[in-house]
């Protein structure tokens, strides 16, 4: 039982870590989805807008970067470091403004004033940027995001760059405007977000996997009863069976299982009464042959005629004795396949009729008429030996049950594809309770009749398994003082 336990629980724990493997596969993807497209979302906005910024500088400034007038040249300076601080105001985000002429050299820098030392002042970004090359030549540059790593500082921080061309209606193209913003806002949003999606993921894996180790008992619990009883089968317990409840699954495996369970127990039972009977049926002649012998021993007549009646007594005894033991190897080597069979053609009718000539003598001996009626041909696929054998015990059977004067009719047809050999009789027949137990080994109707007339008991069952064998069917109809009917059906060639 702790073996039981401990197996059904570690499946319960299999079933939990199946569901968590699942959601942490799931939420992870999940996850990673979802801040992939916020992130896109939001650097996508911000390079939209900050394109419009760029764009919006550049016109502003053109026609005062054009007039070449120092005094207003000066004013640009201010101008930038004010459109810088109205961005920060907007987006709040740190936001850097860079005016560059046509020669890709920056002549203005609104950090100029707030960080003299970082300032990039006639500095050539030319030489390091291919950005600044294409703008200035007129092609079109696409915002872009890059992590840099800031002077004094261990740490890389996400950059934005925008790229706006500073145009003149008479000069075209005088420069260039460069703007770079903080995108840790964006990053910190980020974090945030992702952090919140770990706390959420993990709630809910916690709920789901109480929630599963839950229903996993509701679920496991048609298995764990299964296992039960399939344990006390296993013991022995062959009466065992389970409640049908559960999904369709479950009930479909109930019902399979109860039915061989069923099948086990009836099979086990009819294994006990096989060996219950076979028992008493050799136990019989075996006492018989041990009175009869020790009425010899202790006999102190010496008359040779008296020994000759006892040892013709033993003999019959023993030949019965031999006759059960035959019949139950026979049936021994049927139940375990180890008979073969010769399949070959079998004219049918001629069959019947060398086996009814065979056993005219045991009818003329009761004087039963025995008549015969036929089709031309029947060609069945088939072992000889054995059909005659089912044909003679069938045959033989009605004959013994037949009072003294009676018929038996033996009849060969084709019906339904199958060729069919009846046996009718006008003898003792069965009572109704009987019939189900017809071809069950060592019944009999009648016992002490039985053994009168020297059956076994064996021999319907034969008969049922070579048939059986054969792919036919026998079947039995009959009416208790009004006689029987055996029909033996086996397929046509």
């Amino acid at each position: 039982m702790p073996i039981n336990k401990t197996l059904f629980s570690s499946f319960r724990w299999q079933i939990v870590l199946t569901y968590l493997l699942i959601i942490v596969v799931g939420f992870t993807i999940t996850n990673i989805s979802v801040l992939d497209i916020l992130g896109t979302y939001m650097i996508n906005g911000k390079k939209e807008t900050y394109r419009l910024y760029a764009n919006w500088i550049a016109q502003v400034i053109s026609y005062d970067y054009a007039s070449g007038d120092p005094d207003i040249l000066a004013g640009i300076g201010y101008d930038i470091q004010d459109f810088g601080e109205e961005i920060f105001n907007k987006e709040r985000e740190s936001t850097r403004i860079l005016v560059l002429n046509k020669n890709g050299v920056v002549d203005y820098d609104s950090y100029n004033i707030i960080r003299g030392p970082d300032s990039l002042l006639k500095q050539n970004l030319a030489k390091d940027f291919p950005e600044v090359n294409l703008v200035l030549s007129g092609e079109s540059v696409e915002p872009r995001e890059l992590y840099i790593k800031p002077q004094n500082s261990n740490e890389s921080m996400l950059v934005l760059y925008t790229y706006a061309p500073i145009q003149h209606e008479r000069y075209g193209i005088i420069g260039m405007v460069i703007i770079s913003t903080s995108l840790s806002g964006i990053e910190q949003t980020l974090n945030e977000v992702k952090a919140k999606l770990g706390t959420y993921s993990i709630v809910v894996a916690i709920a789901i996997i109480i929630t599963s180790y839950l229903a996993s008992g509701f679920i496991t619990r048609p298995i764990k009863e299964l296992t039960d009883v399939i344990r006390k089968t296993s013991q022995g317990h062959l009466d065992q069976r389970v409640k049908i409840r559960g999904s369709r699954e479950f009930r479909q495996l109930g019902e399979a299982f109860n039915m061989m369970s069923e099948k086990l127990e009836n099979l086990d039972r009819a294994r006990n009464e096989f060996v219950s009977n076979a028992s008493h049926e050799l136990k019989t002649p075996l006492s018989a042959i041990k009175v009869l012998t020790e009425s010899l021993l202790h006999m102190e007549l010496d008359d040779p005629l008296v020994y000759n009646e006892f040892l013709n007594d033993i003999n019959s005894e023993i030949d019965r004795l031999n006759t059960i033991i035959n019949d139950l190897l026979t049936l021994v080597k049927i139940d375990t396949e180890e008979e073969q069979l010769v399949r070959e053609p079998v004219e049918l009718v001629k069959l019947v009729n060398d086996t009814l000539k065979g056993l005219q003598i045991l009818a003329q001996q009761k004087h039963i008429t025995m008549e015969a009626y036929h089709d031309d041909e029947l060609i069945v696929l088939g072992d000889p030996v054995k059909l005659q054998q089912v044909i003679s015990n069938i045959v033989d059977n009605a004959i013994k049950y037949t009072p003294d004067g009676g018929r038996v009719t033996v009849e060969v047809y084709e019906y339904s594809g199958n060729a069919v050999v009846k046996v009718s009789d006008t003898g003792i027949g069965i009572p109704a309770k009987d019939l189900p137990h017809i071809f069950d080994r060592f019944f009999r109707v009648d016992k002490a009749r039985s053994r009168a007339t020297g059956g076994t008991g064996l021999g319907l069952s034969i008969a049922h398994k070579i048939v059986l064998m054969h792919g036919g069917n026998i079947r039995v109809a009959s009416e208790e003082g009004k006689g029987s009917i055996f029909y033996i059906e086996l397929p046509l060639k």
